[in-house]
This record gives C-alpha cells, structure tokens and sequence, in this order.
C-alpha cells in the first residue's frame, strides 16, 4: 500500500521534470514583468485602503 504510493508518486514526479524546462528569456522576463505589475497594484490597494480608513477614524469625510 504504501510502497504502491511512493511509486506512484515517484512516476508522477519523473513526468512533470521530463516536461518543465528552464524558463526561456523571454519567458522570464514577462514573468517579472507580470509579478511586479502585481505586486504594485497589491501595493497601492492596501496603501488607498490605509488612507480611507484613516480618514473614516478621524471623523473625515
């Protein structure tokens, strides 16, 4: 039982790094691109949400 999972498992993980592939330049740099356009709009949400909730604590609005 156990020893049929471990070889399943091990099957399974043969197959994804027979089809991954190191990332082409290309490839990598509209990763960057996409993760840090991402990662700036996370940013200025929480940074608008800081500001609104600032003003709504001091009685602004």
């Amino acid at each position: 039982m156990v020893l049929d999972k471990l070889k399943s498992f091990i099957s399974r993980s043969r197959r994804v790094l027979n089809v991954s592939h190191r990332p082409r330049t290309q490839e990598y740099w509209m990763m960057a691109k996409t993760v840090s356009v991402g990662m700036v709009l996370i940013g200025l949400a929480g940074f608008v949400i800081t500001i609104v909730f600032s003003f709504v604590d001091r009685g602004g609005f």
